[in-house]
């Protein structure tokens, strides 16, 4: 059993849901190359790069128990299994992502719960085991929009993400958050390691900054933050 706790938070319903047991084993994560490959209705494939690699998914599987056990449950007040397992349909029928968060594991993240699977074993009625996939959430950063006049049979690619942390920074300026929340990370790329966390309308003072990232004065050591998510 993994030395962790698993939490799901609907932010737009301001409701916190916590896995009563944690992974069984191990979990399960997979990682994108460099390059992803978008399929665009009437355009074709389109190939946007990243940066470095990325958790694009995240899957595990766990226990709801029809009754607490101190030896392996988290907390004492557990929802029924079937309730569990309509909130968690619920999470993967909607358009809102949820954030996920894995402590001990530095991972706090927005997801869409893409899989579900769940089953009772023999001798354990009224308890379920479930096989969980998270996929990790992604704004679209595309659009497609005529080219002029001088070239009407061209179709060009826009990136229509806002643009929060345009213009230089400099040492001492003072920028808010604008998401919900933003990972403070230990470098300037979605490759480091998270340190903390900051949420919307919290202050930061910037110190340097690095392309789309800056690094801030935040706690003892200072972090990074990505500019998309800040404003001036």
């Amino acid at each position: 059993m993994i030395n962790l706790d698993v939490y799901i938070i609907d932010e737009l319903k301001n409701y916190t849901f916590r896995f009563p047991v944690n992974p069984l084993e191990k979990l399960s994560i997979q990682k994108e190359k460099k390059y992803t490959t978008v399929d665009i209705l009437n355009f074709g494939e389109v190939d946007i790069a990243e940066i470095g690699e990325k958790i694009s998914e995240i899957s595990f599987d766990t226990l709801l128990p029809k009754k607490y056990d101190s030896s392996y449950c988290r907390y004492k007040n557990i929802k029924s299994p079937n309730d569990t397992i309509k909130l968690l349909e619920y999470w993967k029928d909607i358009d809102q992502p949820v954030r996920l968060i894995i402590t001990d594991f530095n991972y706090n993240d927005l997801v869409f719960i893409s899989k579900i699977s769940y089953e009772e074993r023999t001798g354990e009625p009224g308890d379920k085991y479930i096989s969980i996939t998270f996929r990790k959430f992604r704004e679209a950063k595309i659009t497609i929009y005529q080219g002029s006049s001088t070239s009407n049979s061209s179709t060009q690619l826009q990136d229509n993400r806002a643009d929060n942390g345009s213009g230089d920074y400099k040492d001492g300026d003072v920028v808010t958050v604008t998401a919900s929340a933003l990972n403070v990370r230990d470098g300037p790329s979605t490759d480091h390691n998270v340190l903390g966390v900051v949420y919307k309308g919290d202050t930061l003072t910037i110190f340097r900054q690095y392309g789309n990232w800056a690094d801030t004065y935040w706690g003892d050591k200072g972090g990074f933050v990505c500019l998309d998510y800040v404003s001036k």
